[in-house]
């Protein structure tokens, strides 16, 4: 029996706003959030020609990968999680079992009409449409199960995201989606009680520090993450996403890294076998240059 095949295709340590994650089982093929952003403002500066090539570069891998894929999960709808078919086409849901986050329940306004606006646009391409919240699904010997309904962040301002957890007999993955350290008790507990060999978190979003209140609180963040190292042992911990737009992230991997007990702390680019390319954190650079 072999075990899941990971690839971390779009994550913000690749130089773009992501967490497109694509996996093969031995049972099911799955991608969870087949899509791709860009900040359009970084440091009073528009997208550098660099990133705009990136962005198209991933948004075509994603495309070529959710097309093999047999499910598709859907953790929430911020527009780097899920795509109108601006840069990857809706034509990527036909034929598929589609996961989606609660379109209409523990979800802010922003959110319900991005929902109804995606579930439009790909209405009679997927082969089923399940709502993703509390559902644990099996194919032969690999089951994905979904988390409740947890704050992106610190509070529900930004919304609810589901974290998905897919284990066949050899492996298990975790992915938390938007939970932004984690920072709350809900998104903690589903990491605790579903130990995965390869954890993917999208880390406190550090480069907001001081221009928001509303964002994570990064000793909080540690703290969530140091309770989660002390129970668990991940074989990989993969750390990223928001955490990844700050050029100092490794002031939180240093921090991290005494309690890691063998797990090997890395960003997406780094398990992707690729140097991390922080392309939005180095736009000012890249002007510059």
């Amino acid at each position: 029996m072999s075990m899941t095949r990971v690839e971390l295709i779009g994550f913000d340590s690749l130089g773009i706003r992501s967490m497109a994650t694509f996996m093969e089982s031995p049972d099911v093929t799955i991608f969870v959030d087949p899509a791709v952003s860009i900040a359009p403002i970084r440091y009073g500066l528009p997208p550098h020609e660099v990133e705009l090539r990136r962005l198209e570069e991933v948004a075509a891998r994603i495309t070529s990968r959710a097309y093999e894929s047999e499910v598709i999960v859907i953790t929430h709808y911020h527009y780097d999680h899920h795509d109108l078919g601006e840069l990857v086409p809706v034509d990527i849901y036909r034929g598929k079992v589609v996961l989606i986050k609660d379109p209409r329940n523990n979800i802010n306004v922003s959110q319900r009409i991005r929902a109804s606006r995606f579930l439009k646009r790909i209405e009679g391409l997927p082969k089923e449409i399940k709502v993703a919240d509390y559902r644990t699904l099996t194919h032969r010997e690999t089951s994905i199960t979904v988390s409740s309904p947890t704050p992106h962040g610190p509070s529900s301002k930004l919304g609810y995201v589901v974290q998905v957890f897919v284990k066949d007999p050899e492996s298990s993955v975790l992915h938390t989606s938007d939970v932004e350290g984690p920072v709350n008790d809900d998104a903690l507990a589903f990491m605790l009680n579903n130990p995965a060999d390869l954890v993917i978190v999208d880390g406190p979003p550090t480069y907001l520090s001081g221009l928001r209140k509303d964002v994570s609180d990064l000793d909080v963040a540690v703290l969530k993450l140091t309770q989660y190292l002390s129970s668990s042992n991940p074989r990989y911990l993969v750390l990223d996403h928001h955490l990844l737009r700050d050029l100092n992230y490794l002031r939180v991997y240093e921090g991290l890294r005494p309690r890691l007990r063998g797990a090997r702390l890395m960003t997406a680019a780094e398990y992707m076998g690729r140097d991390p390319d922080l392309l939005e954190a180095r736009r000012k650079e890249l002007y510059e240059g």
